[in-house]
């Protein structure tokens, strides 16, 4: 009962986090990857982390992208969490509506899957990124539904910080596989 009460006081400072900005969320996330705080949260997504990273790998190269943007999305979308499923419709790691994975060719059962479920979203970043040409943009598309601006001032907000994060992530994992390079040398 006490470590129910644990999770549930977590999760809901983690929601509140959520609720502050995505800001907040981004810099969570990043520190946990650095394991800058040891809390069970952070366990989960660092272990996540490490077992889905063959599969984003594998997902990303499979239409040409770089997977450490589209392991940024994830680290995003879902917290490397293959279950995570909003109530606004979006599903799995990449966090993708069935509606837009649909157009892809993607049915509802096959975004179950993780590996199908990161494939999806793989592909659709890529278009966005065919489209846009900016890795800043082609993040603010994915969020977007495929467009980079919207007349709803809060989306736009969400969406433009959505992708800051997502850009910083990005930059963070570039930084951490450059160190691992050198390192080998």
């Amino acid at each position: 009962m006490i470590d129910f009460f644990k999770r549930s006081i977590s999760s809901t400072f983690f929601f509140l986090l959520l609720l502050h900005g995505v800001i907040a969320h981004a810099s969570y996330i990043e520190q946990c990857l650095r394991n800058d705080l040891p809390d069970k949260s952070c366990a989960r997504i660092q272990a996540d982390s490490q077992r889905w990273t063959e599969d984003i790998n594998a997902a990303a190269n499979k239409v040409g992208l770089d997977p450490l943007l589209l392991k940024a999305v994830v680290a995003i979308e879902s917290h490397f969490n293959s279950k995570a499923h909003s109530p606004h419709g979006p599903v799995g790691l990449v966090q993708i509506l069935p509606s837009t994975a649909h157009k892809l060719g993607f049915s509802n059962e096959q975004l179950k899957v993780p590996e199908v479920n990161l494939e999806a979203g793989a592909t659709y970043l890529k278009i966005q990124l065919d489209k846009f040409s900016d890795n800043y943009l082609a993040v603010v598309a994915y969020n977007l539904g495929g467009k980079t601006e919207t007349s709803n001032k809060k989306a736009q907000r969400h969406a433009n910080a959505y992708a800051g994060n997502v850009i910083s992530l990005y930059d963070y994992f570039q930084s951490q596989s450059q160190s691992e390079n050198d390192s080998l040398r």
